[in-house]
């Protein structure tokens, strides 16, 4: 299981690569204020493959309680909040690229794991052939991986 918030599943659904998140997670949660982050304008890139995914059953969207203080207490946006209670009262992880977010959600022994990572497993699991090409749609897209970072999946991946 894992509680999701926007930027990896915009991120996986700008790559066309959601379908990922059930090969590696029995299930993926969505807060309803991720979803509606992530659908309220539909002509956003990824917003409407979230919707058919949301449709197709890929995720279930789950109503979070609390967020308001928990993002204020934290200095997190509603979303990451949403997220990280969900993945706190389910105790399982995270999907959250935000430094912010992944910070706080350490802080509270929450494990975590982001966009890379669920690349990495699946470039692994042969899911994704390589995760080059990958990297550089993010990119394009004006989503910063940081260096070290691709760095460390790339030679994981023995694509350098």
């Amino acid at each position: 299981m894992v509680a999701a918030d926007s930027g990896p599943l915009i991120a996986l659904a700008r790559l066309d690569l959601l379908r990922l998140l059930p090969r590696h997670f029995d299930e993926v949660l969505v807060p309803g204020e991720v979803f509606a982050e992530c659908t309220v304008h539909p002509q956003r890139p990824g917003a409407r493959a979230i919707l058919s995914a949301r449709e197709s059953g890929l995720f279930e969207c789950v109503e979070v309680t609390g967020t308001e203080q928990f993002a204020a207490d934290h200095l997190l946006d509603a979303g990451e909040a949403a997220a990280l209670i969900l993945a706190r009262d389910r105790a399982c992880p995270a999907l959250v690229d935000e430094r912010k977010g992944r910070r706080v959600a350490r802080q509270l022994g929450i494990p975590v794991v982001g966009t890379v990572g669920i690349l990495l497993v699946a470039r692994k699991a042969g899911d994704v052939d390589a995760l080059a090409p990958l990297f550089d749609a993010l990119s394009s897209f004006g989503y910063r991986v940081p260096t070290d970072l691709m760095c460390e999946a790339l030679r994981r991946a023995g694509e350098i």
